[in-house]
């Protein structure tokens, strides 16, 4: 129990916390996590829900947590980290390899086995806008562990505790489309706080150098007119490009530039 002297105290260690984990790479891959369940709370994770940890959550890097903690515990996890942080350096345990979930994680439940009395469940953390502050940002390689822009997420992500941005990560057009069609992308629409990010080429869609035109267009068409940020490494060419297939009205709210800086800005919401 918190003693409210300590409150303030408690809340100090948390925000410098949040703000050392800024200068800390996300980890893109799989985790494990052992935690001790009631019955009411395994009745949560049915296949296809949604669960947010409010915490901070340990995890471990692969597929098995550590023994000592598995061995008197009833739930394994397996999850895909999307923004988990690797403390491994900063650890008294180096051994662990341990990963921490931010709090306010979100995750999908994919499968939920169970041998006895122990259970295995399958998450997938994922990004649904439900926050202050939330970018959609498409590109062909944005879980690729070598993403020049992946430090502008991890910056972004933890300005602050009550100030942080949320990403929602997609490969294609396509994906992206999907999402915005969904409640969770329909209540972002025109939000002053929900802006999208997109590369001009993505190589894994037809036509690739026109992919974050196309995707502009049809974010248009489905009613949103949010604030987008087109991040390329042409920028004239790519001016030239949007005047040619983008309508006035479709170019509003547009923003196309080479520039890392003003990319930054854009997604921190500094501008």
């Amino acid at each position: 129990m918190i003693k409210n002297g300590d409150l303030q105290d408690v809340s100090t260690i948390i925000y410098y916390l949040v703000r050392a984990l800024a200068h800390i790479p996300y980890y893109w891959g799989v985790t494990a996590r052992a935690v001790q369940l009631t019955e009411a709370e395994l009745s949560t994770y049915t296949t296809g829900s949604l669960v947010t940890w409010l915490q901070f959550s340990s995890s471990m890097k692969g597929y098995e947590p550590p023994k000592y903690f598995s061995q008197d515990r009833n739930t394994h996890f397996i999850i895909y980290s999307v923004t988990g942080r690797s403390i491994r350096e900063f650890s008294v345990f180096p051994e662990e390899d341990e990963i921490l979930f931010l709090p306010h994680s979100t995750f999908l439940v994919l499968s939920h086995k169970q041998a006895e009395d122990k259970h295995v469940i399958y998450l997938r953390q994922i990004e649904l806008g439900l926050c202050q502050h939330s970018i959609l940002w498409v590109d062909d390689h944005i879980f690729d562990s070598t993403w020049e822009n992946k430090e502008h997420m991890q910056r972004a992500s933890t300005r602050s505790l009550n100030g942080n941005v949320h990403f929602i990560p997609k490969s294609t057009t396509e994906y992206a489309l999907s999402f915005l069609r969904s409640p969770f992308g329909q209540r972002l629409k025109n939000c002053s706080r929900f802006r999208i990010v997109t590369d001009m080429r993505r190589d894994n869609e037809p036509s690739p150098r026109f992919a974050g035109i196309r995707l502009i267009k049809k974010v248009r068409e489905m009613g949103f007119q949010n604030r987008c940020l087109i991040f390329t490494g042409y920028q004239e060419k790519a001016l030239e490009k949007v005047r040619a297939e983008l309508t006035r009205d479709e170019r509003t709210n547009l923003v196309v530039t080479e520039y890392s800086d003003e990319l930054h800005r854009f997604v921190a919401f500094e501008e």
